[in-house]
């Protein structure tokens, strides 16, 4: 059974480092089409919550 206090501090480095990489690969918004005002990203959702959450793992494994 895992520490409530740890799980919750593994969420909040994700989703800090998930906005850390949704600002890193910002490109604008979308000026055409059905999703038009949408952000744009040089990377896919689910590549950047990849990154985010291996990213935690290492430092929760360098920290641990």
């Amino acid at each position: 059974m895992s520490d409530p206090l740890i799980e919750n501090f593994e969420i909040g480095l994700y989703e800090q480092y998930l906005e850390d990489l949704e600002k890193k690969y910002y490109q604008g918004v979308i000026t055409w089409g059905p999703e038009k005002g949408e952000p744009y990203y040089s990377k896919t959702q689910s590549e950047m919550e990849a990154e985010a959450e291996k990213k935690v793992k290492e430092f929760m494994d360098r920290n641990s």
